[in-house]
């Protein structure tokens, strides 16, 4: 299937590692013209190499930080002035945050500040190009609404899930469609370094918990994330779609 992407321009945050890397990787294959962002730009350059070499277009490298002050402008700067526009935004930075529930005022605001505010404003940066062209894709790479304990990355994912679908309600019109995919337990670093760290944690959270019966790739999403990209997704808008191997057990 041809999913016309040739030639679209795609912005993928969080690029470095997981998610974002596969993103780009399948974006780029699919022949779009993509813009990594990441903080650890020698993971970028490893990046472009690898999608060069898959014989994709060398993606513009942003190395920035996302929290720092003007990180947001800067990055639409560098976007817009490569490429003029854009087409394809997807929302892949953000990072979990378990906590107790005492958790200070301080681990709340940066919480909520980069898994959510962050996304909000880089969006907000981007809507007028899409609304002038006629057309628009937003993806939110988000999170699980059936929390385990604590943690301030889903209490924020859950603000992006309301968020987007009512902006998905604003922008409809305009030829723009928003969506949200939160991921199972993916393939990535923060997975197998920080939540799974050994073969056996990963193995007993499989068993308990993922019907499928194995930890996604990060291409599992990305797949979507392309589809969802398209022209041919044109009716597919305000949605949360899970790709996590059937974890999440609520029917809605």
């Amino acid at each position: 299937m041809d999913l016309q992407l040739k030639n679209k321009t795609c912005l993928v945050t969080g690029a470095s590692r997981g998610i974002g890397r596969g993103a780009a990787k399948v974006m780029a294959a699919e022949g779009s013209r993509v813009a990594i962002v990441a903080r650890r730009e020698a993971l970028l350059d490893e990046l472009a190499d690898e999608i060069v070499h898959a014989g994709g277009a060398r993606p513009l490298i942003i190395a920035e930080d996302l929290t720092s002050d003007g990180g947001i402008e800067r990055v639409r700067d560098r976007v817009l002035g490569a490429f003029g526009g854009l087409d394809i935004l997807v929302n892949n930075a953000g990072s979990s945050r378990p906590v107790t529930w005492d958790a200070t005022e301080e681990q709340w605001h940066e919480g909520m500040r980069l898994n959510f505010e962050l996304v909000r404003r880089l969006t907000n940066q981007f809507v007028p190009t899409m609304r002038k062209q006629r057309f628009g894709r937003i993806i939110n790479v988000t999170g699980a609404n059936e929390p385990f304990g604590v943690n301030i990355a889903s209490v924020a994912k859950a603000g992006l899930h309301n968020w987007a679908k009512g902006l998905s309600r604003e922008l409809a019109r305009d030829g723009i469609t928003v969506n949200c995919i939160p991921p199972g337990r993916i393939n990535s670093e923060q997975i197998l370094e920080r939540l799974h760290p050994t073969p056996e944690n990963r193995k007993a959270f499989i068993d308990a918990n993922i019907p499928i019966g194995y930890f996604g790739e990060p291409e599992d999403l990305a797949n979507l994330i392309a589809f969802l990209a398209s022209p041919l997704a044109r009716y597919i808008t305000g949605e949360v779609i899970h790709v996590d191997g059937g974890m999440h057990r609520f029917a809605g």
